[in-house]
């Protein structure tokens, strides 16, 4: 089943170890729509788990980015 472009987004957050709450900020929308999308793409994706839609994500080839909105420090 194919997902909305927004859909798509949140779950690429998620890969990213994002939050609601920071997937939301990078989004420029809230924490609780966030989770309704998140909602919406596990019951698409047949996802009984936060792990069993990762592990569904990873195997569609959606790999980490490593910038879902976390702080990340630069080396000194």
């Amino acid at each position: 089943m194919r997902l909305t472009p927004r859909e798509r987004q949140v779950l690429v957050g998620l890969v990213d170890g994002g939050t609601n709450k920071t997937i939301g900020q990078h989004l420029g929308i809230s924490p609780r729509t966030v989770e309704l999308h998140r909602a919406q793409v596990m019951n698409r994706l047949n996802a009984a788990s936060l792990t069993d839609l990762l592990q569904t994500a990873l195997a569609a080839g959606i790999v980490p980015s490593g910038c879902a909105g976390r702080d990340q420090q630069k080396p000194t």
